[in-house]
């Protein structure tokens, strides 16, 4: 790993999805966050140990955080930035309008993942046809060098952070879609972490599983589902194998888009 020279630049973007942490022997864990700058351009940040930032830096989706990057040589991935040592994120704005974030969203959209693997883009966004979300047991366990990173821990880490990254969830959320422009379907792992900390939620106040994993399938499936709306998937390569995963899901009233498609806005 190095670092680009003088790539550093600070970097403002809307946040569009955060990923399932890793546990990192740098950082005991770290998580991906996926945004798009105010000209329209995806980016990649990592590695943010996000569960122990101060809580003013903890940002949610659709805020806008404003932070110094740089550009590294282990990810060549062109939205990939590394944050630079010592940066403060900053909070700066929360999207909180469809409208909004739709004006944000738009120029990352793309006709399929064949489209932006031929234009050199590794994140983006394609409209789809949801067509089945359901979970399964993922039987994926730590492994021992990283249960060894978490029981070591951080220093300044609460018992509670360490405990919450420990608990890996045992399961996972999928879908089964259909890309809108060319047919061609596809089932993957939802990786969006806020319906594992949301699966959290609901299973300590119901302290069963199936109840749980049946409650957050049914917020989920009321937006994606919802006839008067239009569903992207936040889609981006894996960093080390290439291949395409759902970072999360993005939905929003098809009026909006009609609307800028009318008046010729949309490309």
């Amino acid at each position: 790993m190095a670092r680009i020279p003088d790539s550093e630049q600070t970097i403002e973007a809307m946040v569009n999805c955060k990923t399932y942490p890793a546990v990192s022997q740098k950082y005991v864990e770290t998580v991906c966050t996926g945004g798009v700058d105010r000209d329209g351009s995806f980016v990649r940040l990592y590695p943010i140990p996000f569960r122990f930032l101060d809580s003013e830096e903890q940002y949610k989706r659709w805020d806008v955080i404003r932070l110094r990057a740089y550009r590294d040589t282990k990810d060549p991935r062109p939205e990939s930035w590394h944050l630079a040592s010592g940066t403060q994120i900053k909070v700066v704005d929360s999207i909180t309008t469809d409208r909004r974030r739709w004006d944000w969203m738009s120029k990352t959209v793309h006709d399929s993942a064949a489209s932006m693997t031929e234009n050199g883009v590794t994140n983006g966004c394609v409209e789809i046809e949801p067509l089945e979300f359901y979970w399964q047991p993922d039987k994926k366990e730590w492994t021992a060098s990283q249960r060894n990173v978490i029981q070591q821990g951080d220093l300044f880490a609460t018992g509670e952070q360490l405990q919450g990254l420990a608990d890996r969830v045992p399961w996972q959320f999928r879908l089964k879609y259909r890309e809108k422009s060319t047919g061609r379907e596809d089932d993957g792992k939802v990786l969006a972490w806020s319906l594992y900390q949301g699966f959290r939620r609901v299973r300590k106040q119901a302290s069963d599983d199936e109840a749980a994993l049946a409650t957050i399938a049914e917020r989920v499936r009321a937006g994606i589902f919802n006839p008067a709306k239009t569903t992207f998937a936040i889609l981006g390569t894996h960093s080390r194998f290439g291949h395409w995963m759902i970072s999360a899901l993005y939905h929003l009233p098809t009026a909006i888009i009609e609307k800028d498609q009318g008046q010729g806005d949309l490309f």
